[in-house]
């Protein structure tokens, strides 16, 4: 209840709401049943707790109250066929800019209106996304960014991984703007078809693209420096008893017989360790057992553009991906069309059909060609030679330089993940089964070798 005394004092009845008469009349009755007063200037009423509403006082309400509501509706209307005529000149390329918002590295100058790139803050949208690829997570990005002092695009006191997040999301970086609308109390929808080359460009569809297919695996990995990435298989190594994921356990240095320290790090089932009802608690060597599958697939798994020099055929694979983009959206283009046919039959609308068939066509063949380019120009190797520069990344596992451990180690992680569907750990029989992307399946176990001092690993077909 309000103290006694307090006045509600509104210029007029249509400015406490615009959502018709029977919302004013109880929005008023709420006030004056709690304990207020609501008095207005231009008629210099009075609505008091306690006293009845006579009918001279409703009827005023009610006219003022739809007057409201129908003037808030036509504005509304005003301003939707506003923003949709804007979009029509926008997609028919008669208008440039639709509103000075822009992304946080662009900035709107001049008459007529044009984006202008802020190339300090275009570098730091580049260096996210390489980061990303390179597979780092956006909150190490947002904590190096911070740490170096780096400052954010916005009224926020730093970065924070939310905002790396909408920055990897955003079209925007490919020059792309999705037209849309916000009706009152509802999420933004999209209209229309996206619009390209209405924001300038700062990044090219090739790392986009690469960028996007980290994300897509980051649930499935582990980024940071140092002893990170310790296990290329997380998010893939699955218990082949009850289906749950394999945990790591570091143990620390351990001094072994030989007197080398090393690092004792095991995969074991997560629901065994947490009890939660499965009995497999074999404890598998993380250094073991990586030698033992990367044996059995890295040689599918690292292929010629994991040793590419970027410089030599970065403008191609930029070429490839958006020729891959504009085809991708050829091809829904062609079958809206095509389903449009099917209802209406139209002659016009199947003129439009063939041309997109050949659009689609050219497209294709347009794309095919850049891939063998492509590999042309990442210049592939002979067998041996590939064999060398697998062997070579592989002793950089363990590197003592610690940008070259990680980079290894994250460049061998990504290229397991693209290759390796499932990965599951069985203690009996002892191995791990591994179901690849190339319709391939592999056993790999672990052996006692006569008189050896510890296992030998071995891979061999896994049977039907």
């Amino acid at each position: 209840m309000w103290p006694g005394g307090v006045v509600l004092l509104t210029e007029r009845l249509d400015r406490l709401s615009r959502q018709g008469w029977d919302e004013l009349y109880s929005w008023i009755k709420q006030v004056t049943t709690a304990g207020a007063s609501v008095a207005t200037v231009d008629s210099g009423k009075l609505y008091e707790p306690g006293k009845r509403v006579d009918l001279s006082d409703i009827m005023e309400m009610i006219i003022k109250g739809e007057l409201a509501r129908d003037e808030s509706f036509k504005k509304a209307s005003r301003l939707s066929a506003s923003w949709a005529a804007k979009r029509e000149r926008i997609g028919s390329g008669k208008e440039a800019v639709m509103t000075k918002r822009a992304p946080g590295w662009l900035r709107v100058e001049g008459e007529p209106r044009r984006f202008v790139v802020i190339e300090e803050r275009a570098a730091v949208v580049r260096r996210i996304f390489e980061d990303t690829v390179n597979g780092i997570g956006k909150a190490t990005i947002a904590r190096d960014l911070n740490r170096e002092g780096v400052k954010p695009f916005g009224r926020a006191s730093g970065w924070h991984s939310s905002y790396i997040q909408k920055i990897l999301k955003s079209l925007a970086v490919l020059g792309e703007f999705q037209p849309g609308k916000k009706p009152r109390d509802t999420r933004r929808e999209a209209v229309g078809e996206a619009i390209s080359d209405y924001y300038p460009a700062i990044i090219d569809a090739n790392l986009h693209a690469a960028a996007t297919v980290a994300m897509a695996g980051r649930s499935r990995r582990v980024a940071g420096r140092g002893r990170s990435l310790v296990n290329l298989f997380a998010g893939l190594a699955r218990c082949q008893a009850c289906g749950s994921k394999m945990t790591f356990r570091g143990k620390g240095l351990k001094l072994r017989a030989s007197g080398k320290w090393v690092q004792e790090d095991y995969l074991i089932c997560d629901s065994y360790q947490r009890g939660r009802g499965c009995e497999v608690g074999h404890h598998f060597n993380c250094a073991t057992w990586q030698e033992g599958i990367l044996d059995a697939v890295l040689i599918e798994a690292l292929q010629d553009r994991h040793f590419a020099s970027r410089d030599e055929v970065r403008p191609l694979e930029v070429e490839l991906a958006e020729g891959v983009r504009r085809l991708e959206a050829a091809v829904i283009k062609r079958d809206a069309v095509l389903e449009l046919l099917v209802e209406t039959q139209r002659p016009e609308v199947r003129t439009m059909w063939d041309k997109l068939v050949a659009v689609v066509q050219a497209g294709e063949g347009a794309v095919d060609d850049l891939r063998k380019r492509l590999v042309a120009a990442r210049g592939a190797v002979s067998p041996e030679e590939h064999m060398r520069r697998i062997r070579a990344m592989r002793d950089k596992l363990e590197d003592e330089d610690e940008t070259i451990r990680f980079s290894t180690r994250s460049t061998i992680m990504a290229a397991v993940h693209e290759l390796v569907m499932t990965m599951e750990f069985s203690a009996d029989p002892l191995g791990v089964t591994i179901e690849t992307t190339a319709e391939e399946t592999v056993f790999v176990s672990l052996e006692e070798h006569g008189g050896s001092s510890g296992p030998v690993v071995t891979r061999v077909a896994a049977p039907d």
